[in-house]
């Protein structure tokens, strides 16, 4: 009798969509119908993260006060701002930085930047030197477009988003503690094409074509990009260097490479909420903040003022990629493969916790070297919403590396996920010995 009232109520959803008479036999098989067959049903269907919440910082509070404009300083520029030394934070253009600040100084300070043009320095003070701290002479400014100010609520919050580099020129340090400096904005250097002078110019309308360096590669944008490959190739022969030196300082190249190289790793796989920078100097400054780098290769990035020569850096750390391991006993944890993405800014993010201090966070689907404490889940102050959070240690030195997050929900995808810290992690690069000891294996 089960069974026979089974199939009645099916054979009826199918009626009521419209597919298929009561009386075939056959259901549809399409995912739409499978869908709202089980949702006629009573069968309840998975629900998929939504990875704009992480961005919004929801455990800052609410009722953030926002702020409104853009200041834009000029390049080459010497200009006098407030710092603010952070512990092991590299902030890069582009990158979200939320703060809680607790000291009174530096909250007196934040409040009259708020009320200027709400830009600041944000300077790399060495984790090792923590003890005595030494502030690198290189950095990125921070404009505040939120924040909340209530007395009867303890800290600060601030939520700023990485704008241009500068370097240090002098700095001094105030009787209440504060630092100003003065800084001078790097610029930005464009690379000219090296085969503009020598093009064929009867061949320009086909130049300006797009190739779909964003998102999925469609077929016409594959045969346009080959067609412009086609023209360097004959510009090339103009020239005493072969077409592929040529192909190392080209933009449009170098970007595709770069994309290609992030699919492998599935750093930067097709999501609806995320779009790749059409632009080289935004897409370089991505993937610097995607990557889990060490402080000393992050500042050596922001050294760079062509944005073509770090994507090229960026494309042979990307090549090279092979490992996460411990910063501490270099065991090994997770294949970068395994990054995905959490957050609609990519897939490693920069949050703080309760006590002011800031973490930027790779998520991975899994990790063979950490394990978790034997405590509780807990969902106080978490990053992703519907997530509760449990801390990771190194299986080996049991270090501090990061966090185990469980939905709280059993129809969440996903139902489980880890954050690792990126000052907890090294990346291992495949070297020259061990493509030689392959060679010889092989």
């Amino acid at each position: 009798m089960g069974t026979f009232w089974s199939n009645a109520r099916g054979q009826m959803a199918r009626f009521l969509r419209g597919n298929r008479n009561p009386g075939d036999g056959h259901p549809s098989t399409s995912p739409s119908s499978s869908i709202d067959s089980a949702n006629l049903e009573g069968e309840a269907c998975p629900v998929e993260f939504d990875t704009a919440l992480p961005v919004e910082h929801n455990y800052l509070g609410e009722n953030l006060v926002e702020l409104r404009g853009r200041t834009v300083l000029d390049d080459g520029s010497l200009q006098r701002l407030p710092l603010l030394p952070q512990l092991g934070v590299v902030l890069v253009p582009g990158q979200t930085l939320p703060l809680m600040v607790f000291y009174p100084p530096t909250v007196s300070m934040l409040r009259n930047i708020i009320t200027t043009n709400g830009t600041f320095g944000v300077i790399c003070v060495r984790s090792h030197e923590a003890s005595n701290p030494k502030m690198v002479n290189i950095g990125t400014t921070a404009e505040i477009y939120e924040y909340r100010d209530e007395e009867e609520l303890a800290g600060f919050c601030i939520k700023a988003k990485g704008r241009q580099r500068f370097r240090v020129v002098e700095s001094q340090r105030q009787v209440d503690g504060n630092i100003t400096a003065t800084v001078k904005i790097l610029p930005e250097i464009i690379l000219p094409d090296s085969l503009h002078e020598v093009r064929d110019r009867s061949l320009d309308r086909y130049r300006s074509e797009p190739v779909g360096i964003v998102g999925s590669v469609s077929l016409n944008s594959r045969r346009r990009l080959r067609r412009q490959q086609a023209i360097s190739q004959r510009d090339a022969m103009m020239t005493v260097w072969p077409h592929w030196v040529h192909n190392q300082y080209n933009a449009t190249m170098l970007m595709h490479r770069v994309r290609l190289q992030l699919s492998y790793l599935k750093l930067g796989s097709a999501s609806e909420n995320l779009q790749l920078p059409n632009d080289p100097a935004e897409l370089s400054y991505w993937v610097a903040q995607a990557l889990p780098l060490l402080d000393e290769q992050r500042l050596s990035l922001l050294q760079i003022n062509s944005p073509i020569q770090r994507l090229r850096w960026e494309l042979c750390v990307l090549e090279k990629c092979q490992m996460l391991c411990c910063r501490d006993c270099d065991a090994q944890l997770a294949d970068p493969r395994e990054a995905f993405l959490m957050s609609a800014e990519g897939p490693q993010g920069t949050y703080v916790n309760p006590g002011g201090f800031v973490h930027e966070t790779l998520t991975l689907h899994k990790a063979q070297g950490l394990r978790c404490l034997n405590e509780e889940p807990s969902t106080e102050y978490s990053w992703f919403p519907g997530y509760a959070w449990t801390i990771a240690g190194c299986r080996y030195c049991h270090k501090h590396i990061g966090w185990k997050f469980t939905a709280t929900e059993k129809l969440m995808k996903p139902q489980r996920f880890w954050g690792v810290c990126r000052r907890s992690v090294v990346t291992k690069l495949v070297t020259e010995e061990d493509l030689e000891q392959k060679c010889f294996e092989f």
